[in-house]
C-alpha cells in the first residue's frame, strides 16, 4: 500500500497552568518524613546501644574486680595462716579465663605493669587519670572502637584491710600507713565483639529498612507518575474526542464509518439530517440495507475509488442528488478494518447550476433580444399605420375594419413583447434609496385595485409596518406587480392573495401568498425562464424581468408552492444595501 500523507495538526491546548498533583506531594512529604524518622530512630537506637554496651561492660569490669579484691583478702588471710605463693596472680589468671575477658592488669600507682593474665594494651593512663583513681577512687574506661576493646579501671586495694577496722591507735596509723602503700591499679580489658556485631546486624537492618523505604517511595512515586500519566493520556483522549466529533459534527457533509463487513461503525449528524433516520437506527446495520437506494453507488465507489453520483428522496418527495466517495479505513499496523463514507448533499450546487445556466442563457438572449428588438419594432410602426390607414377606408366595408382592428391588436401584443425583450436585455441600473414598506405597499395597492375587484379576489396587504427598506421602488414595484399579476391568474374567484413584510436578522422578506391553484416541481423550476407561461396571454418574461431586478439589488427569491393549495413567493433583499 502507498505510503499516504497526512497532514499533522495539533489539538487547541487549554491556558490553564499546568497544575502539581496534591496527592504527588502528600507523598513525597509522607516519604520524606518516614525517611527522617527511621534516620531518627536509627541514631537513637545507636547510641541507645553503645550506651547500655557501655553500662553492661561497666558493670561487668565492676563484678570482676570486687571478685578479685574478695578474693584477694581471702588469700591473703590463707596465706598469713599457713604460708604460701601470692594469690592474686592465680586469681587474675582464673577470672581472665572467659571468652570475652582479653586481660586483667594489676598497675602500680605510677602507671607501670605489676602483674597481668592476658594480654593487655599499652598503658594510656594519663596523670590526671592515675590522680582520679586514686585519691577519688573514681573509674576510668576507654573504648579501643577499632580493635573492639572495653578497659575498665580503677583503684585497687590487696590485701585483708576489712579485718583490721578495729584495732588500737598506734596500729591503725601503722595499718593505714601499708594500706595506702598497697593501692594499685587494676584493669580489666573487656572483648567488645558481641556488641560490635549487634550494632552491625542494627546498621544493616536500617540500611535494609532504609532501602525497603527507598524502594516503596520510589515505587510510589512510579505509580503515581503512571497514575498522573494515566490521567494525562485519558484527558488527551477526552480532548482528542471531543475535538473529532466537534470536527466531523461540523463537517457540512454526511461522515459514515463502516467495518470490514460493511456494518456502520458511526455517523455524524448530517447523515441523521440527510437521510432521515435516527443514529441509533443506522449503528450496526448493512450499509446496503440502510441506505438500498445508494447500494449500487456505494459499491461503484468503493470498487473505483472515485466519486460516484446518486439519488434519494427526501421528506417532502423530492430528488436529493448526492456525490458518494469511498476511502479506506486503516489502523496503526496499515491494515485495513473499514471504509469511511463521504456523502455530500448536491441540492445546493446544482441548485447554483441552474441559476448559472439560467443567468447565462438570460445574457444570451437578452444579446439576441436587442439585436432583434430593434429590427423588429420599425416594421411593426409601419404595419401599425398601414393597418389603421386601411381600416378608414370606407370601402372595405366591416369584415376589412374587424381584421384592421385585429391586426393593430397583434401588432400591440408584438410590440409588447418586443418592448419587454428590450427591458429584459437593457436592464437600467436600480437607483437605491430608502423606502417604508407602507408607502410602497400603498401604491402597489392602489395600481392593482381595478384587477383585484375585475377577478372577484380578496386583496390584503399589510399596513404599519414601521420597516424600512432600501431599494430601486420603481424597479421593485415592477416586481410586486409583476407576481400579484400571476397570483390573479393562478387564483380562482373570491380567493385571497396577500402582501406583506417581515424583517430579518440580515435580510427583509416582501411576501407575496396567494390560494391559487399551485405549481408541479417541474413548473416551479421553470418558472423564472423567459417565454414560459402557463397562461393564454401571458409572454412569459415577467417573471423573468423579476428575477433580474432581484439580481440587481443583490435579492434572491424562496418559493413554496403545493400543488391545488397555493404559492407563497418570499423577495429576500439585504437590509441596508447602497445607503
Amino acid at each position: 500500500m502507498a505510503e499516504s500523507k497526512l497532514i499533522k495538526t495539533a489539538i487547541p491546548q487549554s491556558s490553564k497552568p499546568l497544575r502539581i498533583s496534591r496527592t504527588a506531594v502528600g507523598l513525597l512529604c509522607a516519604t520524606l518524613t518516614l525517611a527522617v524518622i527511621l534516620t531518627f530512630s536509627t541514631l537513637k537506637n545507636i547510641n541507645r546501644a553503645e550506651f547500655l554496651m557501655e553500662k553492661f561492660l561497666q558493670d561487668k569490669g565492676e563484678t570482676i574486680i570486687r571478685s578479685i579484691e574478695a578474693g584477694s583478702r581471702a588469700s591473703m588471710v590463707m596465706m598469713h595462716h599457713m604460708g604460701g605463693t601470692d594469690p592474686v596472680h592465680i586469681l587474675l589468671i582464673e577470672n581472665s579465663k572467659e571468652e570475652d575477658i582479653l586481660f586483667i592488669a594489676v598497675y602500680d600507682t605510677d602507671g607501670s605493669l605489676i602483674d597481668k593474665a592476658g594480654y593487655p594494651e599499652p598503658n594510656t593512663f594519663s596523670r590526671v587519670e592515675l590522680q582520679s583513681m586514686l585519691e577519688s577512687d573514681n573509674v576510668v574506661t576507654h573504648l579501643n572502637a577499632k580493635k573492639g576493646i572495653f578497659t575498665y579501671s580503677k583503684a585497687f586495694v590487696l590485701g585483708d584491710h576489712m579485718r583490721r577496722m578495729h584495732m588500737p591507735p598506734e596500729l591503725r596509723k601503722q595499718w593505714l600507713k601499708q594500706l595506702e602503700e598497697s593501692r594499685k591499679i587494676i584493669s580489666v580489658g573487656l572483648l567488645t565483639e558481641e556488641f560490635d556485631f549487634a550494632r552491625k546486624q542494627d546498621a544493616r537492618h536500617a540500611l535494609f529498612m532504609g532501602a525497603i523505604l527507598f524502594l516503596v517511595g520510589s515505587a510510589g512515586l512510579y505509580v503515581l507518575y503512571l497514575y498522573q500519566k494515566m490521567r494525562t493520556t485519558s484527558a488527551t483522549l477526552a480532548n482528542m474526542k471531543l475535538y473529532t466529533d466537534s470536527v466531523i459534527e461540523s463537517i457540512p457533509v454526511s461522515l459514515i464509518t463502516l467495518d470490514a463487513d460493511d456494518q456502520i461503525v458511526s455517523c455524524n449528524g448530517n447523515t441523521e439530517e440527510l437521510f432521515s433516520h435516527p443514529l441509533k437506527d443506522l449503528v450496526s446495520r448493512n450499509i446496503n440495507d440502510a441506505f438500498p437506494t445508494c447500494s449500487n453507488a456505494i459499491v461503484e465507489s468503493c470498487s473505483k475509488n472515485h466519486e460516484h453520483p446518486a439519488k434519494i428522496k427526501s421528506r417532502d418527495g423530492k430528488e436529493v442528488p448526492l456525490r458518494i466517495s469511498c476511502s479506506p479505513l486503516v489502523n496503526c499496523e496499515d491494515e485495513r478494518i473499514g471504509k469511511v463514507l463521504i456523502i455530500r448533499d448536491m441540492s445546493s450546487i446544482r441548485n447554483m447550476e441552474i441559476q448559472l445556466e439560467r443567468s447565462r442563457r438570460m445574457a444570451a438572449l437578452g444579446k439576441m433580444a436587442a439585436g432583434i428588438a430593434h429590427e423588429i419594432r420599425n416594421p411593426l410602426g409601419t404595419l401599425r399605420g398601414f393597418a389603421q390607414f386601411f381600416g378608414k377606408q370606407p370601402e372595405v366595408g366591416d369584415d376589412g375594419k374587424m381584421y384592421s382592428e385585429l391586426m393593430i391588436s397583434e401588432i400591440d401584443r408584438l410590440n409588447q413583447t418586443v418592448s419587454g425583450l428590450l427591458q429584459f436585455s437593457r436592464p437600467r441600473e436600480p437607483e437605491i434609496k430608502p423606502v417604508l414598506a407602507d408607502a410602497l405597499f400603498r401604491k402597489t395597492a392602489t395600481l392593482m385595485e381595478a384587477d383585484m375587484r375585475n377577478h372577484n379576489v380578496k386583496f390584503s396587504w399589510q399596513s404599519n409596518t414601521g420597516i424600512m427598506l432600501s431599494l430601486d421602488p420603481d424597479l421593485i414595484l415592477q416586481v410586486l406587480l409583476n407576481l400579484l399579476k400571476n397570483s390573479i391568474n393562478a387564483t380562482e374567484e373570491g380567493a385571497g392573495i396577500s402582501l406583506r413584510c417581515v424583517e430579518y436578522e440580515h435580510e427583509v422578506g416582501i411576501i407575496v401568498e396567494d390560494d391559487g391553484c399551485g405549481m408541479s416541481e417541474s413548473e416551479r423550476e421553470k418558472m423564472f425562464d423567459p417565454f414560459y407561461t402557463t397562461t393564454k396571454t401571458g409572454i412569459g418574461l415577467g417573471l423573468a424581468v423579476s428575477h433580474q431586478i432581484a439580481e440587481q439589488h443583490h435579492g434572491r427569491f424562496e418559493v413554496v408552492t403545493e400543488k391545488g393549495i397555493g404559492t407563497t413567493i418570499t423577495l429576500l433583499l439585504p437590509k441596508g444595501m447602497g445607503t
